[in-house]
């Protein structure tokens, strides 16, 4: 059965075609399930190099350890058709994506490219949520449209920002209100739903807001890889939990699993400190070249290196894509490596 949302011609067939690791599984009752369209915004800024599906994908396949990538539907700004953004057909909507924890099974993911705290929408995004809420119900695609700070648990989250209610009224961007329902205060204590990590959690939250580090260092009896649904953690009394000690930054490198070295690298570069930068990505999966002799570790910045680097880069420093090796992407590929377990 063809679908009018997929007769859109601003669509693009992305399924199966994006970075994943297994499927999602069907819904219980099959598309009979969606009951509600839930509105998303990336959270990441639309001038970010990391700010596209691809990035996406690598990040919830790849770090938060999901089948596929989060969102069914993903609408994409930069890319202008005809006046009008490109929607991107992600996840089939038959399946029970990862995006808003026990409402799973009956949500359908839709998420509009952009952090809209700072970003605004223009009128060919406004066209395209127009154009797909009106096809989803024709199709019966769910009867109900909520953002997800209003899905049960979530109500502490800044997603969506934007007002979707308008979106879907107005015809014009010049007018259209930013902002949606605002988040409430992040609880104390949280419950964990189906699908979430402690990066899906913390990572995209305010820079000065949670971290990683602070859920780890808050939760000290809790595994990161192996959270379970309806297990309790601490969330917002985890915040500044994470100080790092004098004696930290003694710790030689040669005592982690993948030591990182100093320093800068770049395409040209040889030699032992290339070899650990290259082991150290393929431990989380950024691999120089899968195919290649030890994935491609051969101690030489090379192309695939650098490609390596630049997709670690898009999903974890999207502020810094140049594909070159530096104190902040040592910085954040420890703390990848930290969390993997490494």
């Amino acid at each position: 059965m063809a679908y009018a949302f997929e007769k859109l011609p601003q669509l693009v067939d992305k399924r199966g075609k994006l970075v994943h690791n297994g499927w999602y599984g069907k819904r219980k009752n099959g598309i009979a399930s969606i009951t509600t369209r839930v509105w998303h915004h990336s959270l990441t800024k639309l001038s970010a190099g990391g700010s596209k599906i691809e990035s996406f994908a690598d990040f919830h396949v790849r770090t938060n350890g999901w089948p596929e990538i989060a969102y069914h539907l993903i609408i994409d700004p930069k890319h202008v058709v005809n006046g009008k953004a490109t929607i991107y057909y992600c996840v089939d909507i038959s399946k029970r994506s990862y995006h808003v924890g026990n409402s799973n099974t009956i949500s359908l993911g839709i998420c509009v490219i952009g952090d809209y705290r700072t970003d605004q929408l223009d009128t060919p995004t406004l066209k395209s949520i127009q154009d797909l809420h009106a096809a989803l119900i024709k199709d019966g695609i769910g009867k109900y449209d909520k953002a997800h700070n209003e899905m049960p648990g979530y109500s502490w989250k800044d997603c969506c920002v934007y007002s979707y209610q308008k979106a879907f009224k107005e015809t014009s961007a010049d007018n259209l209100p930013v902002k949606g329902t605002e988040p409430e205060e992040v609880p104390g204590l949280y419950t964990i739903q189906e699908g979430d990590t402690f990066w899906s959690i913390a990572l995209k939250e305010k820079k000065d807001g949670l971290t990683v580090e602070d859920l780890i260092a808050a939760n000290p009896d809790v595994k990161p890889t192996e959270l379970k649904v309806g297990q309790t953690i601490k969330l917002g009394a985890a915040k500044n939990n994470y100080r790092p000690m004098p004696e930290m930054s003694k710790k030689p490198e040669s005592a982690y699993q993948y030591p990182l070295p100093s320093g800068v690298l770049k395409k040209g570069t040889r030699g032992d400190s290339v070899s650990q930068l290259q082991k150290a990505l393929a431990a989380v999966h950024f691999y120089p070249n899968k195919n290649a002799k030890n994935q491609g570790v051969d101690g030489i910045f090379g192309i695939d290196t650098e490609n390596a680097l630049r997709r670690f880069q898009m999903v974890y420093v999207p502020y810094q894509v140049d594909g070159v090796y530096g104190p902040n992407t040592k910085e954040k590929l420890q703390a990848v490596l930290k969390s993997k377990g490494y």
